[in-house]
C-alpha cells in the first residue's frame, strides 16, 4: 500500500486538536477550560487549513516580495499564520472566518478570575466555532473524516433550569468592562447581519420531548419551526421574539443624520455632547473620511454611510452606541475632546485668522 500523503497526516492531528479541545471544554469545574478550548481549536483550524492547502497544492510557507522563501529567525522555514490561511480560504464575509478570528481577538482578553463568566458569554459562538469545523471537515474531506461519531452531547445543568435566563443576565453584569466592550466593539464592526448567522454565534432552544419514546428516537433532534405544535410554538415565543417581515433594503433606511446622533448620545451622557465633540469623535474612531476626501465613500460601514445622492453622511444604531460605550469613560471622553491630527515633519501649522467655519458632519 502506498504511504499517506502529508497532508493525511496534518488532516489527522487537526481532528486529534479538536478531540481533546472538546475534551478540555466538557470536563468538570471551571479551571481555564475557555482558554484551553480556543489553544487548541485554533490548531485545529489551522492544521485542517494546512491540510486542505497542501491537498490542494498550495504552499504552506510564506514568501518575500522577490518570491523566495523566508526563513524563520530560529531556523527552518517561516509558515503561513491561521489568518493568512484564513484569508486564502474564505471570504472576508464568511461567518466561519469572522468565527475564528473572534477567538484569536478573545484570548487576548480573557482575565482568567472571570473566565467562566466570558465563557458563558460567548458560549453560541463557542458552539459555531466547532460545528462550523465539523461542517467544513466534511465538505472538504468527505464524511469518513467526520468528527461526529466521537462527540457527544454532554450532560449539563446551568441553561436549562427555570432561572436561566436570569442567571445568564447575571453573569453578563459580571464580566470585565474590558472584555464586554471588546465584544460588543467587535460585533459593530461586523456586516449587518452576520452576528445574527448560527455560523458565528449558534443559538438554539430546547424543549423537552415528553411524548412515548421510539425505538428510532435520539436524545436530540431538530425540528422546523413550522413543525412545532401550538404549544411548543409559544414556548418558544416565550424566550424570543421573531422578525417575520424581510425588509427590502432602502438607503438610509434606520439611520440617523448628524444632529440626530448628537441629540441621541447627549441624552444618554452626563457629559457635554454637542456638535464639536461629534465631530472630534468621528475623526478620533476613524468612522469617515476627512471632509473634501478623495473617496467620500470610504467609511466604517458599520457605523457610517456616504449617501452620494445628498452628498451627506448618516449614522448607524451601531455608532450611537458604541459613542456612548466609549464616551461614558471618562479617561477616553477627554482624548477625544484633546485629539488633534498629527502634523507631518516638518510641516508648518498657520492659525486661521477667519472665523471658523462650519463644524462638519
Amino acid at each position: 500500500m502506498a504511504p499517506r500523503p502529508r497532508w493525511w497526516h496534518t488532516l489527522q492531528s487537526s481532528k486529534a486538536e479538536v478531540l481533546l479541545a472538546v475534551d478540555l471544554y466538557n470536563r468538570s469545574g471551571n479551571e481555564r477550560q475557555l482558554e484551553a478550548f480556543i489553544v487548541h481549536m485554533n490548531l485545529g483550524w489551522t492544521k485542517l487549513l494546512q491540510a486542505r492547502t497542501e491537498e490542494s497544492g498550495g504552499d504552506l510557507i510564506v514568501k518575500n516580495e522577490r518570491g523566495w522563501r523566508r526563513k524563520h529567525p530560529e531556523g527552518g522555514y517561516l509558515y503561513k499564520p491561521l489568518r493568512e490561511l484564513l484569508a486564502e480560504q474564505f471570504i472576508d464575509s464568511d461567518p466561519r472566518r469572522n468565527n475564528i478570528i473572534f477567538f484569536l481577538g478573545l484570548r487576548n482578553q480573557i482575565e482568567h478570575r472571570h473566565e467562566a463568566k466570558v465563557a458563558a458569554l460567548v458560549a453560541g459562538r463557542t458552539q459555531a466555532l466547532l460545528i462550523n469545523y465539523e461542517q467544513t471537515l466534511v465538505e472538504w474531506f468527505g464524511h469518513n473524516e467526520a468528527l461526529g461519531s466521537e462527540l457527544r452531547f454532554p450532560l449539563f445543568v446551568s441553561s436549562i433550569t427555570e432561572d436561566a435566563v436570569e442567571a445568564v443576565k447575571i453573569v453578563r453584569a459580571q464580566v470585565p468592562r474590558g472584555v464586554l466592550d471588546w465584544v460588543q466593539d467587535f460585533d459593530a464592526s461586523l456586516e449587518p447581519g452576520l452576528s445574527a448567522d448560527q455560523r458565528f454565534d449558534f443559538r438554539i432552544y430546547l424543549i423537552p420531548h415528553t411524548g412515548p419514546k421510539s425505538e428510532a428516537d435520539a436524545a436530540m433532534s431538530f425540528i422546523r419551526e413550522d413543525d412545532l405544535t401550538e404549544e411548543q410554538r409559544a414556548a418558544v415565543e416565550h424566550v424570543r421574539t421573531i422578525i417575520r417581515e424581510k425588509h427590502v433594503p432602502v438607503e438610509d433606511l434606520n439611520r440617523f443624520k448628524f444632529g440626530e446622533v448628537v441629540d441621541k448620545v447627549a441624552a444618554r451622557l452626563d457629559v457635554s455632547f454637542n456638535g464639536y465633540m461629534h465631530t472630534q469623535a468621528w475623526k478620533y474612531f476613524a468612522a469617515r473620511p476627512q471632509t473634501n476626501a478623495t473617496d467620500p465613500a470610504a467609511t466604517k460601514p458599520q457605523f457610517c454611510v456616504y449617501n452620494s445622492t445628498f452628498e451627506q453622511y448618516t449614522y448607524t444604531p451601531a455608532w450611537v452606541e458604541y459613542l456612548v460605550r466609549h464616551l461614558s469613560d471618562p479617561a477616553e471622553y477627554a482624548l477625544v475632546r484633546a485629539w488633534r491630527p498629527s502634523v507631518p515633519h516638518g510641516a508648518t501649522v498657520i492659525a486661521p485668522v477667519s472665523t471658523p467655519a462650519a463644524i462638519p458632519t
